[in-house]
């Protein structure tokens, strides 16, 4: 009966949308920082995205401290507005920090480099940990760069986020 339900005052909701895409790199440390800091109070969150350089569907769902998370069989169609969304439903919800930590892993398609352009690498190793390298493809599996270190290898290694800590102008 009504008088024998009620509701916990303490428990919401929140969710977002935008149109565009996600930085899955940014995406991962957001999510590892709200499962360390608010996993206790998370009931169930879930989400589809729209991850930069793949065609592929990015589906994450949660329990608590529980997450799982990756790309699905199914892709986005031609024309079809590539947008991404969340939900979460847990107790005491920081929700303007749910929503501020969502929109920081947004990203442009738009890179500060293109193919061919000579780059310093943050790999560990050379002067301050970059190395030099040559940008072979902008929007490789999900990373701003694939790049190939000047190495006598030819190493190929991945640029996980459009920003000078991990890749700077030769």
């Amino acid at each position: 009966t009504e008088g024998e339900h009620e509701h916990d005052p303490t428990v919401s909701s929140t969710s977002t949308k935008f149109e565009g895409y996600l930085n899955t790199s940014k995406l991962d440390k957001w999510i590892t920082e709200i499962i360390q800091t608010m996993g206790a109070n998370l009931f169930r969150y879930k989400g589809v995205l729209a991850v930069a350089g793949m065609d592929q569907k990015f589906v994450f769902q949660g329990v608590g401290m529980l997450f799982s998370g990756g790309f699905t069989g199914s892709k986005w169609a031609p024309g079809e507005t590539r947008e991404c969304r969340f939900v979460f439903i847990g107790k005491h919800l920081d929700k303007d920090a749910l929503l501020a930590g969502f929109d920081k892993c947004r990203c442009d398609l738009e890179t500060r480099f293109k193919p061919g352009d000579k780059v310093l690498a943050k790999v560990g190793k050379g002067a301050d940990g970059f190395f030099p390298g040559v940008i072979l493809k902008v929007w490789d599996e999900g990373n701003p760069y694939r790049i190939e270190l000047q190495d006598d290898e030819k190493t190929n290694v991945w640029g996980p986020v459009d920003e000078a800590i991990y890749v700077k102008a030769a």
